[in-house]
């Protein structure tokens, strides 16, 4: 088992990891409150509650296919792309583009994302039933298993949950029984956190009030920066672990 497999194993238990970098939260807020709040447009999912995320979910490109700042806010696949490119949003916003590349996000896919006060998505997961550790079907790891997604809050609220079902507890478990565990987490404005997206998760912006913007990234954990960060937050967790997909 390589280094990287073996480092997604690990990172499929975890819900929530705080990764090393912390970042000036007033300066990611200027910035923000530079951006043209009519570039936020809806997120295109293929989910059938389109309507609902559509109108909760909203989002600009900081890296995406051809520097499009609209082009990627859908689930289109975009694996093997080489053509991923800064956006004039992120080429207009220095610290920002500093925070992504901190991350080792330069070359993958990157957004500003805005969850609408009092909005949600639908829980879901992504990939497939098959884990890293189950091991291999037919030679195959379960699609985009070196993925992680990062969020680094920039304006936030009290209210706003991040939350993982483990994938067994959520297809076999009795949901008006007892021992549903959810795993909820605020994160901090400027604080970047992998969010487990192997497990079915959802977010919850429970404030009627305030929206709540985030950047967001799919980081690759086979690029030695990423690696190097995930591989130390691994190792200093000490919290709740999901035992089982």
């Amino acid at each position: 088992m390589s280094k990287f497999v073996k480092l997604a194993a690990q990172l499929d238990k975890i819900p929530h990891l705080k990764l090393g970098p912390e970042f000036f939260v007033p300066l990611l807020q200027a910035e923000l409150t530079a951006i043209d709040p009519a570039l936020f447009v809806p997120y295109r999912s293929k989910s059938h509650n389109t309507a609902h995320i559509a109108k909760s979910w909203h989002g600009l490109s900081l890296i995406s296919p051809g520097g499009s700042v609209h082009g990627d806010l859908t689930e289109e696949p975009y694996a093997n792309r080489t053509d991923c490119a800064w956006t004039p949003i992120a080429e207009a916003s220095p610290y920002i583009k500093h925070v992504i590349s901190e991350l080792g996000g330069e070359g993958q896919r990157a957004r500003f994302m805005c969850m609408r006060a009092g909005g949600s998505l639908t829980w879901h997961r992504h990939g497939t039933e098959i884990s890293i550790e189950q091991g291999n079907i037919m030679g195959q790891l379960r699609p985009n298993w070196y993925e992680l997604i990062v969020h680094v809050p920039v304006r936030s609220n009290p209210e706003y949950s991040y939350e993982v079902i483990s994938a067994h507890d959520y297809e076999l478990g009795d949901f008006l029984g007892e021992g549903m565990t959810i795993h909820q987490m605020n994160y901090p404005e400027g604080e970047a956190w992998a969010f487990n997206g192997t497990h079915y998760h959802n977010v919850f912006n429970r404030s009627s009030t305030e929206d709540r913007y985030s950047i967001m990234l799919t980081a690759d954990i086979r690029m030695k920066k990423t690696f190097d960060i995930v591989s130390k937050a691994v190792k200093a967790y000490d919290g709740p672990r999901i035992e089982r997909l």
